[in-house]
């Protein structure tokens, strides 16, 4: 009963990180995309990125592509939230003690786990985020995107960008929960927090350590299923690195990271709280 509570509310927390955090992450979508497009109306920061996505088709333009990644979303951290718990009691059964390198070590099974299985969803998030509604290179929503990346790459299309995302989802997931627990401990322990005080503040953070110790990844899977919609060569990961270097430098790699951040925090401050209030308070019971 207890690892069922803990699925569950797992994907009730993604459904309200998702709705909390969808604009922001379109923003960062477009940020890293954009150099696959050469068009004049290229954004050069996130303020007019995100007038570029206003003037497209207004609010609503921010929550586009949303259907899909809303249920994936819930999926998504059913299977972390559960896989992490069922993971770590496994450990503890082999004779792991508790700690750092046990935590890192469950949630990083929970990563590679979401990402082995929903490598296609975030493919068509990312081509409903860079392209129009309407109009040239347009996608009319989530069946469009998968007939056209099966039309034009197959099957195996729908893993475009599978290799950085499972590499980086299984190290974020890694310090997403390990920063949770210690950031919790701390909060409490050492300043006087309360319960959901801490959780907000340690899940936001868990969210901005999340992020930041796979960016580059996440970016390059970014572009690689983006340029499924964009057309033209499909470049391998090595290549997009490649690419990025020759184009940026160094800070390339790190293009879209303020939205990224900004939205990561009120996202995982939001997923932990709800994770805690339905599960910890026993709601489901």
């Amino acid at each position: 009963q207890q690892q069922t509570m803990e699925f569950v509310a797992g994907s009730i927390a993604g459904c309200v990180g998702q709705l909390v955090g969808h604009p922001l992450d379109s923003i960062k979508t477009r940020l890293q995309s954009e150099a696959l497009v050469q068009t004049s109306g290229t954004s050069t920061s996130a303020y007019r990125c995100a007038l570029n996505v206003y003037n497209e088709g207004g609010s609503k333009a921010f929550f586009r592509g949303l259907s899909l990644p809303l249920c994936s979303k819930s999926f998504e951290q059913c299977l972390a939230f559960g896989i992490k718990n069922a993971a770590d009691n496994f450990l503890e059964s082999i004779g792991f003690e508790e700690g750092t390198f046990r935590t890192g070590l469950s949630g990083a099974a929970a990563g590679s786990t979401t990402a082995l299985l929903l490598t296609p969803i975030y493919l068509v998030k990312v081509q409903l985020q860079v392209t129009p509604r309407q109009g040239v290179g347009s996608l009319a929503g989530p069946v469009a995107a998968i007939k056209s990346t099966i039309n034009k790459l197959g099957f195996l299309g729908l893993y475009t960008g599978a290799v950085p995302i499972f590499i980086g989802t299984s190290i974020g997931y890694g310090f997403r929960f390990v920063t949770y627990e210690k950031a919790t401990d701390i909060l409490q322990e050492s300043y006087g927090f309360d319960r959901i005080a801490a959780t907000i503040i340690g899940g936001g953070m868990a969210g901005m350590a999340t992020w930041a110790s796979h960016y580059p990844l996440d970016l390059v899977s970014s572009r690689m299923e983006a340029s499924v919609a964009f057309g033209g060569k499909q470049l391998t990961m090595t290549e997009h690195f490649k690419d990025i270097y020759m184009q940026s430098g160094c800070r390339g790699f790190f293009r879209g990271l303020g939205p990224c951040l900004l939205r990561a925090f009120p996202v995982n401050a939001a997923v932990f709280a709800t994770y805690d209030l339905v599960c910890k308070s026993k709601l489901l019971t």
